[in-house]
């Protein structure tokens, strides 16, 4: 074995995958595929890596090998703290409407608006906030025509 060999076996290149529901981001180490935690939220120079359990939603374990020197490549930008506000807000309209037409009986006051109306009118406002790079992937605008369709139109 050569030393190029065994000095590459103690270098690990995180790449940035997202950030979890608590604001941790999440890496992905490139050789192992195996997934990491950065436990002081990003705001450290240098992450603090913990194993999750491989699940990118999972509870931060054990501290990453310090043996390993641990380089990093970001290929995710994290969304603007306005951003993130708003894409939350965003798919807990989604989710009132998805209630709203089912478990909760067509009835407004299960909606953030309290009114079907209002609650498509701020779907609109905030999926247009989103640049074309920034609009989620987990909702269409197609989509929000339809929900349209289903609570508004048919009232």
């Amino acid at each position: 074995m050569n030393e190029n060999t065994t000095e590459n076996r103690n270098i690990r290149t995180m790449e940035l995958m997202g950030v979890d529901d608590w604001d941790r981001p999440v890496y992905k180490c490139i050789e192992t595929n195996q997934l990491y935690k950065d436990i002081t939220l990003g705001n450290d120079e240098t992450p603090s890596l913990y194993c999750c359990g491989n699940v990118f939603e999972g509870e931060p374990g054990f501290p990453i090998n310090s043996d390993l020197e641990v380089r990093f490549i970001q290929t995710v930008e994290r969304p603007s703290p306005e951003n993130r506000f708003n894409y939350m807000l965003l798919d807990r309209l989604r989710t009132d409407c998805d209630y709203y037409l089912g478990y909760g009986n067509r009835n407004a006051k299960n909606l953030w608006a309290n009114n079907e109306k209002e609650q498509i009118a701020k779907m609109k406002d905030l999926y247009n906030g989103f640049t074309d790079d920034e609009k989620p992937e987990w909702l269409t605008y197609e989509q929000i025509l339809q929900y349209e369709k289903s609570m508004v139109n048919n009232n």
